[in-house]
């Protein structure tokens, strides 16, 4: 199992490195992650050409925008256009949490793969549902990549139908932000593994009998548990604007989606066109709405985290008088702390959200559908 969770490792740190987003890999025998200044290179080049391709077939779009014809709808090119601005503000977030963030998601990894090895020598072992709860999420990514290969060949291979008389070059740009998204994804799946680990050694410690170094033992779960908190943190403050603008884009997926669904079953007539309109936008949103049902059900999982730890420290009695000191503390602590997902301190992603994303791109589709009746 262990070697399966380090090639599961490798094949990510791989994949990233490759989509220029880490200037660091992990290596197999040694477990620790190594700097490497060819990828430091490497991402820079690789960066430069994504943007430019993304600039490229804006270009081209804008220029088919231009010269459609007017039986065609101009809100929905408009919003065709308003998606692509989308995903060249996920690359720059992508981009900018690549080269100016670079050392804290380093720092991030370590401290966990640290965190990890301590808590394997001393024998704290995360619940079997639990690990493959979290290794089934974790190989739902590799899918989703092979998806955004074959919606890519797709693509290409319809684009005449289209009407489009250009390559469609944003395999990399999608890519590059699933790479990205994988890197959050691996830190929260790392951060849920560590925190079910030191739950179970604080069940060893509390529930059962009474060990001779309880309280050392205890204090240093403590230390633990703060260091997981300040990453969660510290992942949303990292995170921030990748997340803000994978929120964003997925809502405006639904909308485009939303909208056309409407305007080919509730319209005057459907014609080829709206067909093809209404694949185009259904196979580019539905990696990114696919991947957003996998991060709610991961980070509703890191919501829950603090709270089933509380019901352990509160069924704990009938400590001695330092632990029942030391527990209060730590009682305290949690108190006033969390392990929410959030963006600017604004919105929690959980499944929560999706009743709030699913009201915005039911309204908004509405009103789409009362501008642009006529030409229905």
């Amino acid at each position: 199992m262990s070697s399966l969770k380090r090639l599961i490792q490798l094949s990510f740190g791989y994949f990233c490195a490759l989509n220029g987003i880490a200037a660091f890999y992990f290596g197999f025998s040694s477990g620790k992650l190594h700097w490497s200044r060819i990828l430091g290179y490497y991402r820079i080049v690789h960066n430069f050409i994504v943007i430019s391709l993304t600039f490229k077939f804006m270009a081209d779009f804008w220029q088919f925008h231009t010269h459609v014809k007017n039986s065609r709808s101009q809100l929905m090119e408009l919003n065709c256009l308003a998606h692509f601005a989308m995903v060249v503000l996920s690359l720059l977030s992508c981009m900018e949490c690549t080269h100016r963030q670079q050392n804290r998601i380093y720092a991030m990894l370590s401290k966990l793969l640290d965190l990890n090895r301590l808590s394997n020598e001393l024998g704290y072992i995360a619940p079997k549902s639990h690990q493959r709860y979290i290794g089934l999420l974790v190989l739902s990514i590799t899918p989703l990549l092979a998806l955004r290969l074959f919606i890519h060949v797709g693509l290409n291979a319809i684009r005449a139908k289209l009407g489009f008389d250009f390559r469609c070059n944003c395999f990399l740009s999608e890519c590059m932000l699933l790479g990205i998204h994988s890197v959050g994804f691996g830190i929260m799946a790392e951060i849920c593994q560590c925190w079910w680990r030191l739950q179970t050694g604080l069940k060893t410690i509390l529930l059962e009998e009474p060990m001779p170094d309880q309280l050392n033992q205890l204090l240093q779960l403590q230390a633990m548990y703060q260091c997981l908190i300040d990453i969660t943190a510290e992942f949303c403050s990292v995170f921030k604007f990748v997340l803000m603008c994978f929120l964003v884009r997925n809502v405006w997926c639904g909308i485009v989606i939303g909208y056309l669904i409407i305007r080919i079953f509730c319209g005057h007539g459907v014609s080829e066109l709206h067909l093809y309109q209404l694949y185009l936008a259904f196979v580019i949103c539905i990696q990114p709405l696919l991947y957003s049902l996998l991060l709610n059900c991961l980070t509703d999982t890191t919501d829950s985290l603090m709270e089933t730890t509380k019901v352990i420290v509160r069924e704990s009695q009938g400590q001695q008088y330092l632990v029942e000191r030391s527990l209060q503390w730590f009682s305290l602590q949690l108190a006033w702390q969390h392990t929410n997902i959030q963006v600017y301190g604004t919105y929690r992603i959980n499944r929560r959200l999706v009743f709030q994303s699913a009201s915005v791109i039911f309204l908004h589709s509405l009103y789409m559908v009362q501008s642009d009746y006529r030409s229905m």
